[in-house]
């Protein structure tokens, strides 16, 4: 086991956490870019066929995985001796669960087909990657863990590149009847190889499978799993319940909305990824204050972005989906608000898996979950799709309360600097409130932005000496 980093470092964690970051975010948000490729290249049928596809492999590989591999930051420090082979535990567990899943699927009869909507030959590769992906994750967790962000960046380039491009050649290439099978064996199959090469990588070393280790796993993992399902249903649901109460068309538009939110929680979680082990590390070094301190650039950082989709979002929206979905824009302010709560709250998540202390947090999340979801059915019907940004910044406000009582309990409840995150939190609010005034005077939105852009190149220019210094810092201890 490598121990020759200096674990709780904020200049090596800022070079690993970038990196991290890029290149996680380019791989997720891969289905944005090649979004308006595939949609012309194939027909609506077969372009839906692949996204109830993709739709399931998502929803199955949160089911079968178990959030095992998120337990690797914490396992480190119980099991630093044997951290390989807890490795080779977790990845021969995620892999058998996905191959039970597998068999229950096969031995289920047609009624299970007829829900998931995919035929059968495709079910096949379906659980193929699933019996891998987990590997992957585990091999990405175990070297973000490690503080080995180059094996993160090229596994995760390798995983972006080669699937796409042999899936554009494929789709285009083949008959219109066979373009569906070219997206999906085109895309899943290289991804299956890279998955199994980063099982292999994992258990090269010794094959060990303890059932201590997986008890610890699925102990830990298990309230992790019911958190971030129910996390992501919060979200999911806002389409679902639309379509069901207000129709197709309203749906549609929240669908837009949704699919900005989706980009941004994609980001935040790719950033929540890259600072885990570094909030777990000066954890464990008893390093409250320093977390106290730097946690706010963090914080401070989420928020320039929430601002930054909340200037630009009626640009974001007319990529999306043109200039017939511009009423989705007055929606995305305070569902950004609510994604930035949300993104706050997963520190204190971190917290608490660092303590062991994530049951009631599932908890807090799955009772939110189902009250936020029964409010939608109840509110929309008088309010219309308008009432979403409201419900949804109450559901995480709600969360982040909860989660900092729980974090207040725990000993390490003065490495969250709360006043400061809460006028960070009630700034970015007051922004999104007045919003909309800066989009029905599109001159002062633009006034708006160039003046920060201008404050920001005034104070890089005032203070470059100071950032290159500090640059050159990260760079030398890193």
């Amino acid at each position: 086991m490598e121990t020759n980093v200096k674990r709780g470092s904020t200049s090596l964690a800022v070079k690993v956490g970038f990196w991290y970051v890029v290149s996680t975010f380019l791989a997720k948000s891969l289905s944005f870019i090649t979004t308006p490729l595939f949609s012309r290249m194939m027909s609506e049928s077969d372009y839906g066929e692949f996204m109830n596809f993709a739709s399931w492999l998502t929803t199955l590989f949160i089911v079968t995985s178990l959030e095992m591999f998120n337990t690797l930051p914490r396992a480190y420090y119980d099991y630093t001796d044997e951290f390989d082979q807890y490795n080779s535990s977790v990845t021969i567990a995620s892999c058998g669960l996905a191959v039970i899943f597998y068999g229950l699927f096969l031995i289920s009869g047609e009624w299970i087909y007829e829900i998931v909507s995919i035929p059968i030959h495709y079910v096949h590769i379906l659980f193929v990657v699933l019996m891998f992906q987990a590997g992957k994750q585990i091999y990405l967790a175990r070297e973000r863990t490690m503080y080995r962000y180059k094996s993160v960046v090229c596994i995760s380039l390798i995983n972006l590149i080669i699937p796409t491009v042999i899936a554009v050649i494929l789709v285009g290439l083949l008959p219109v009847e066979y373009r569906l099978s070219g997206r999906i064996y085109g895309t899943y199959v290289p991804i299956i190889l890279i998955n199994l090469f980063c099982v292999l990588i994992l258990l090269k070393k010794r094959i060990t499978f303890k059932i201590e280790h997986f008890k610890y796993a699925f102990k830990l993992s298990l309230p992790l799993f019911i958190h971030f399902f129910t996390a992501y249903l919060l979200i999911s649901t806002n389409v679902i319940v639309t379509k069901s109460v207000q129709g197709a068309q309203a749906a549609a538009v929240v669908s837009i909305a949704t699919s900005v939110l989706h980009i941004l929680t994609v980001l935040f979680e790719a950033l929540t990824g890259a600072v885990t082990t570094w909030v777990m590390d000066n954890l464990q070094q008893g390093n409250g204050n320093k977390l106290y301190h730097d946690s706010m650039f963090y914080i401070s950082g989420l928020a320039v972005v929430a601002i930054g989709t909340i200037l630009f979002a009626p640009e974001i929206v007319w990529i999306l989906g043109g200039a017939k979905y511009a009423s989705a824009t007055p929606l995305i302010p305070f569902l950004v608000v609510a994604v930035f709560i949300q993104a706050i709250t997963s520190l204190f998540t971190v917290i608490l898996t660092y303590e062991k202390k994530i049951v009631k947090t599932a908890i807090f999340t799955a009772t939110v979950a189902i009250i936020s979801i029964i409010g939608k059915i109840i509110l929309m019907p008088k309010y219309g799709i308008d009432i979403l940004p409201t419900i949804n910044v109450v559901t995480f406000g709600v969360l982040f309360v909860l989660n900092y009582i729980l974090v207040r309990k725990t000993s390490h409840c003065v490495a969250i600097n709360i006043k400061g995150t809460v006028v960070v939190i009630m700034s970015t609010g007051l922004f999104a409130f007045f919003s909309s005034i800066l989009y029905t005077y599109t001159l002062v939105r633009y006034i708006v932005i160039g003046t920060i852009i201008i404050v920001a190149i005034i104070i890089i220019l005032k203070y470059r000496k100071t950032l290159l210094n500090a640059i050159r810092k990260v760079c030398k201890r890193s």
